[in-house]
């Protein structure tokens, strides 16, 4: 319950300030507490005859005062302390508590962040080991039969040739001639070796690999024609408009003008990348709906 401050001195009677009497220190006690410290320095600055400025700073002469009059102020201050001063230190402490509290959560809270990243990014890194090991895999095995087929091809081939020159020879022409023609067969087949096993190089194996990845690329692409172009336009939404008058709205991986500065009356195309062919596609057999629509 409150206590009126007329229970606690006769001083503060008839000034209608009710004081808590809790153990904890409340926003609404301010006023209470800057009201009676207020009425204790006028107090002092009247018996000791001096300004409140002096009284509060403490060049007021207080040994001028006699016993009961220091004894009551001191009362007062001790009073405030008692009820006011230790609730509020001891509230600042919780305050410090849980402050300290928040930073350890915090600082845990960073550490599961760096710890999912670094999972990511192992995950990752073993995503893109199994993609390497898989175009190797790939690569070689395509070589391995590419290089079979060719030795097999030239191999019945020169053996077929060998065969019927060696008997044409034996029926009309000399012994030296035969060893010139086994001489002429085996530097074609030199030959043929040394340009099949450049075929079969890994530069051009990887130039092949680059080519038809290229072309799966080239099939991604969208290229939009005589979509008005404004300045600080949003390429993407222009992009979504168009794509949704025929019904479609692909995943778009990216999107720009192309080439300089467009002339008035003539927007620059947009090309258009798209997750995979097969949207390409789907939006291509709806094209001639957008002739109708104005640009």
């Amino acid at each position: 319950m409150p206590i009126p401050l007329e229970d606690v001195s006769p001083y503060f009677q008839g000034i209608g300030i009710q004081i808590p009497s809790g153990t904890e220190f409340r926003q609404g006690d301010v006023p209470a507490v800057m009201r009676v410290t207020g009425l204790v320095f006028k107090d002092i600055a009247r018996v000791l005859n001096v300004s409140e400025d002096a009284a509060r700073d403490g060049s007021a002469p207080l040994m001028r005062a006699n016993k009961d009059k220091l004894n009551e102020w001191l009362g007062h201050f001790a009073w405030l302390t008692d009820y006011y001063m230790e609730p509020l230190m001891r509230a600042a402490c919780g305050v410090a508590d849980t402050v300290e509290n928040l930073k350890t959560e915090k600082i845990t809270d960073q550490k599961t962040i760096i710890s999912l990243q670094e999972k990511v990014i192992t995950q990752k890194n073993r995503q893109l080991t199994r993609v390497q090991e898989a175009v190797k895999t790939g690569m070689e095995t395509c070589a391995s039969a590419v290089e079979s087929t060719c030795s097999e091809a030239v191999k019945a081939g020169m053996q077929s040739f060998t065969s019927t020159v060696e008997s044409k020879c034996s029926e009309a022409v000399s012994a030296t001639f035969q060893e010139t023609v086994k001489s002429g067969i085996q530097s074609y087949a030199s030959i043929v070796e040394n340009k099949c096993s450049e075929a079969l190089s890994e530069r051009k194996i990887s130039a092949a690999v680059k080519s038809a990845v290229q072309a799966e690329d080239r099939s991604r692409n969208v290229i939009i024609f005589g979509a008005e172009e404004v300045s600080d336009e949003a390429v993407e939404d222009r992009v979504t408009e168009v794509f949704s008058h025929v019904g479609e709205k692909p995943h778009i991986v990216s999107c720009s003008r192309m080439g300089a500065a467009p002339k008035a009356g003539r927007p620059r195309p947009i090309k258009v990348v798209l997750r995979g062919s097969d949207q390409v596609k789907q939006i291509l057999r709806k094209s001639k709906n957008l002739k109708d629509i104005a640009a």
